[in-house]
Order: structure tokens, then sequence, then C-alpha cells
């Protein structure tokens, strides 16, 4: 199997997430100061958290291809807290497209997966009982 890379992907850095790099906050609405199409300072960007993090489209080898971020305008990252392991999945310059959400609450519900989804500002959780009473 292909190993995936992000080429050409910056989704995680056009202000989508949140971080900062070399004392420059990016968050929601801010992109990464360094973000020039891709990243300007890639050779050289700082371990967190930019060599650090991996969205999970990256790092697993759960989603399809067709998932990228780039592709669909949306992030997953895996997360924990609270004793709970969840995917985070954030849209990123669009509104969720119902093929993207239907697969991600499919591939859920046949694997007892929780999730998090925003979408347009909303957010909605699917999972355990004990994650869907959580405050996360």
């Amino acid at each position: 199997m292909k190993e995936r890379s992000c080429d050409g992907c910056a989704k995680c850095c056009e202000g989508w997430l949140q971080g900062e790099a070399y004392g420059h906050a990016f968050y929601n609405g801010r992109p990464c100061f360094f973000l020039n199409k891709t990243c300007s300072i890639y050779d050289t960007r700082p371990k967190d958290p930019c060599r650090s993090f991996k969205c999970s489209w990256l790092a697993e080898d759960i989603f399809p291809h067709w998932m990228k971020p780039d592709l669909v305008n949306v992030i997953i990252t895996k997360r924990e807290n609270l004793g709970f392991t969840y995917y985070a999945i954030n849209e990123a310059g669009a509104v969720m497209e119902a093929k993207t959400l239907n697969w991600l609450v499919q591939w859920a519900l046949n694997t007892n997966t929780n999730i998090q989804y925003c979408i347009n500002g909303g957010v909605n959780k699917l999972g355990s009982q004990e994650f869907l009473r959580s405050p996360i």
C-alpha cells in the first residue's frame, strides 16, 4: 500500500486548528504566519505542533484516500480527553459534504467508535452512552 503524505495539503495550517509556530499564533480564522500555499519553513518548522501533528487521515490507514483533508475540507484528529478516545472532525473551509458525513457516521456505527463532528458551527457526538453524556 502506498504511504500517505501531505503532498501539498496544508489544511492544518490554514486557520482551522490552533497552535503557535515560532511565536506566531494560528487559530480559527487566522492561518499560520508561515503559510504561503504550503509551508514556507517546512524544513525548519518547529517540532511542536508542526512536526508532531498528523491528521488522522495521514497517521492512520482507516480513512479512504478520497477523504484527504484538502479534497473534502475536513480535518480528522484522534483525541483523548476525560478517559475517552474519540475522533474530532472539523470542517475546514466549507460545510461538510453529505458523502463525507455519511461515511464517517457509518464507520463510527460499524466500529463502535466515538466521534465528535461540527457542521456549520454546531457540535454533534456519536458513540457510547458514556461518551454522549460526557462534557467533551
